[in-house]
This record gives C-alpha cells, sequence and structure tokens, in this order.
C-alpha cells in the first residue's frame, strides 16, 4: 500500500443508465417504459438536453452519450399525433445514439406513453416531476459521478474546518501526523491514499477509497480503526482539500522561507491550491504547525495576511524614524 504510485483516471468516465435509474429512482420515481430494453448504454456528458427540435426535425439527431429531456410541451406534441405519426417523430430521437430519453410531467399518462415507446433501442423513461426538479437533479449527480478524479499518495486531515493534505516520502510521518491531530480533536478523512475529485467551479473534494477508510496504518503497530478506537467524531467521508502540507526532512543545503512572502502553489486537476512545505527536525511538533497553517488559512481567506500586516508596520516604522528620531513617550 505505502509503494502505491500516484495514478489520474486517464480513461473518461461514463456513468451507465442502469446506474443512473438504481442512484436516482427514489429522489426522481423512474419507470422504464419499454422494457424489455437493454440499459448498459453510457452517459459521458454532464449536460442535459431538451430535444424540442430534434423531435421538429429542425436539427440533427443528439450527440452520444447525452441524457435527452422531453418536456411538457413535447410530451403535449406527441400526444396531441396520430399513434403512428408519433412514434415517427419520437424515433428521432429513440432510434439515435442517446443512452436515454426522460420524459417529465407524465403523471397519469404513463400507459400512453408507453404504448408509443415500445420497441424502440433507446430506453424511454418516464416521471411524474416537472422539469425543473429533474435537470437540477440530473446535473448535480453527473457532475458528481463524472467529474475528473485523480489518485494522490499523502493524508487528508480536517483541521479547524480546513481540509489540510499531508504529503511527503514514504515514511516521514504523515499517518502519525494525522493520528495525533485526531487526538486533539481533528477529523481523519483519508490516509495513505486520497481520492481527489475535481467539482466546478474549481473545488477539489477529497475522499478515502472504500477499503481503507477510517484506517490509518502506523509503522509497527499496523492498521488502526480510527471511527473504532476515537468514535465517529474522529472520522469524514469526505472534505474539500483547500491546503497542502509538502513534509520534508530538514537539508541545510535547502534554505527555508521565513518570511512567509513567498506562498507556495500546488495544481491537482487543473485547480489550483496553496502549498506549504514545513521542514522537519526531532522533536518538532508537526501536529501544532498543521494547526497554526489551517488558522493562518483561515484568516487569509477573511482577507488578513499577517506577513503583509507585519511589512505595513515595518514601512510605518520606517518613516516615523526618517521624520524624528525623538518621541515624546520615551520620556519618563
Amino acid at each position: 500500500m505505502r509503494n502505491m504510485r500516484e495514478m489520474s483516471s486517464m480513461k473518461p468516465k461514463s456513468v451507465k443508465v442502469s446506474k443512473l435509474i438504481k442512484d436516482c429512482n427514489d429522489p426522481l420515481h423512474l419507470r422504464v417504459l419499454n422494457e424489455p430494453v437493454s440499459l448498459e448504454r453510457e452517459i459521458t456528458r454532464s449536460e442535459i438536453s431538451i430535444c424540442g427540435l430534434v423531435l421538429a426535425g429542425l436539427i440533427a439527431p443528439p450527440l452520444d452519450g447525452q441524457v435527452q429531456i422531453i418536456s411538457e410541451p413535447e410530451l403535449t406534441y406527441l400526444l396531441s399525433l396520430p399513434a403512428e405519426d408519433a412514434r415517427v417523430v419520437l424515433g428521432r430521437v429513440a432510434n439515435s445514439d442517446a443512452p436515454c430519453i426522460i420524459i417529465v410531467n407524465c403523471k397519469q399518462r404513463f400507459e400512453r406513453i408507453g404504448n408509443l415507446a415500445k420497441g424502440f433501442p433507446v430506453p424511454v423513461i418516464a416521471t411524474d416531476l416537472g422539469i425543473t426538479q429533474v435537470v437540477q437533479y440530473l446535473c448535480s449527480y453527473l457532475e458528481v459521478e463524472l467529474a475528473p478524479e485523480e489518485i494522490l499518495n499523502g493524508t487528508l486531515v480536517d483541521v479547524y474546518g480546513v481540509g489540510i493534505l499531508l504529503r511527503g516520502p514514504s515514511g516521514i510521518g504523515k499517518s502519525e501526523c494525522a493520528l495525533d491531530l485526531v487526538e486533539r480533536g481533528h477529523r481523519l478523512v483519508a490516509d495513505d491514499v486520497v481520492r481527489a475529485i475535481a467539482k466546478p467551479p474549481g473545488v477539489l473534494i477529497g475522499r478515502s477509497i472504500e477499503p481503507l477508510q477510517n484506517y490509518v496504518e502506523v509503522r509497527g503497530i499496523g492498521m488502526i480503526d480510527v471511527g473504532s478506537m476515537f468514535g465517529i467524531r474522529a472520522i469524514r467521508r469526505q472534505k474539500r482539500i483547500e491546503v497542502e502540507v509538502n513534509l520534508r526532512h530538514l537539508d541545510a543545503k535547502v534554505p527555508d522561507d521565513r518570511s512567509g512572502l513567498d506562498t507556495g502553489k500546488t495544481e491537482i486537476l487543473g485547480i489550483t491550491i496553496p502549498s506549504v512545505t514545513v521542514p522537519l527536525v526531532p522533536g518538532k511538533s508537526i501536529s501544532v504547525i498543521v494547526e497554526v497553517i489551517a488558522l493562518s488559512h483561515t484568516l487569509r481567506s477573511y482577507g488578513y495576511d499577517p506577513t503583509a500586516e507585519l511589512g505595513r508596520r515595518w514601512m510605518e516604522q520606517l518613516k516615523a524614524n526618517a521624520r524624528t528620531s525623538f518621541e515624546p513617550r520615551d520620556m519618563e
């Protein structure tokens, strides 16, 4: 596990129609109208298309991998046509490469629509909900399921509400630092293997891979179930990754930034986050430093930069000294 390399999911992600129905059935009340039909078609795009112009024959059939929606006006138009004409119109989408068709506002018209949909190769799915609810839910669901992701070597912890990604060479103490932070009241998200997911707009979410969730590996001890040992308060299922903390051994040949003026950055899945490098020496309390980094990040998010504030004070002091060397407060 320690030697697991970082890798990126190069293959485009997809969601099978069967999975969409399983995951979204309860909130959206989905019913497949043209069974038996294959539900193995893959959705590869998070955009939702309302196919009114396709039904009217004004534009070409939809792109492969995109869910098609038939809304209330299109449905009313279909049901106003004779059955044979309605099948011809519906077939412009139902005979295409679209992964599925979802018809909204069906209500009491399931049987009539089902008769029109029989025999088409594209799954025709109906719901009694309106188009706003369906599109909003599906867009959110597909954005998460199809979001780019990458597997990172590191440890993710929630410190004072800030997602800290601990990184560094194997054996440097990332897991031990996370365990110390949990002991101090913070929360573990993932140890050793972090699944990073890019969610629009510019949000980086970190999760644990399922078999390792809640576990920390400590050298010399083995696997520790943090949830069982410290309770439910000590774990989180996922957390936004906001700061990267790189742990490294102290090297006298490599100068360290002690002023804080040079703020480091790192890019993960096209999203840039702050990066801090912490050199390690015996006796150094890394968990306290990580807590300070989290609090400092929170201050900066509110517009307060301690380094900039100190620079401003120095400039004011220099200007004051340039004017006069006498200050009344020096008198006793």
